[in-house]
This record gives C-alpha cells, structure tokens and sequence, in this order.
C-alpha cells in the first residue's frame, strides 16, 4: 500500500511543471506571498469566499429570473419583473467586480510605489 501512495505523490518538480512555469513566465510565477501575511490570508480566507457567494447569488438570480420568464405564459408584468432581475443582478455583479479590480489596482500602485 506504501508503494503505490508514493507512486501517486504528484510534485511540480517531479511532474515538469516547475521548470515549464519559470521557462513560461520567468521566477516570478511562483507565489511571492507566504502563507502567513495578512494580505495573503484576507485574499485567501475573506475575498475569495465572498466573490464566490457574490457569483452564487448571480447564479441564483439569473436562473430564478429566467423561471420567471419561461413561466410567465405573455404576462407583461412577469417579463418586465424577470428583466428587472436579469438587468439588477447583473449591475450588481458589474458593480462588484469595478471595485474590486479598482480596489487592487490602488492597493498595488500604494503599496509598490508604481502605477500598473
């Protein structure tokens, strides 16, 4: 039983992968962040969950607004009510992604001391 776990021990230095991420992107592909910096740990451990909220709740609007077009059998106010969720729930999504990507954008140009 040993044996056979060691032979399926995946590791980039053994697969390749290490070698093709440098040659590809250079020595900086790997993780510059340890696993213990805050910023590491409020990206891995609080953003991350909630964008992952944030496109399950997009998922659920969109799905419950297109039940509510299939069914709305020519209601006007159905359709019109379904499209105010579509158009809503996409805004929202626009909105949050905005600001994060202007939100990292600032952080990194502060913290680096460049503008990217």
């Amino acid at each position: 039983m040993r044996e056979l776990l060691a032979l399926t021990t995946i590791d980039g230095s053994t697969t390749g992968l290490s070698s093709t991420g440098t040659a590809a992107f250079g020595s900086t592909w790997v993780r510059t962040q340890s696993a213990t910096s805050l910023s590491y740990f409020i990206g891995h451990n609080i953003i991350q969950p909630i964008f992952g909220l944030v496109g399950l709740a997009f998922f659920v609007l969109a799905v419950y607004a297109g039940v509510l077009w299939m069914t709305a059998q020519g209601d006007s106010k159905k359709v019109d009510k379904a499209k105010d969720i579509l158009v809503s729930a996409t805004v929202g999504l626009v909105i949050i992604v905005a600001s994060y990507v202007l939100t990292n954008a600032i952080l990194s140009a502060v913290t680096s001391g460049t503008v990217t």
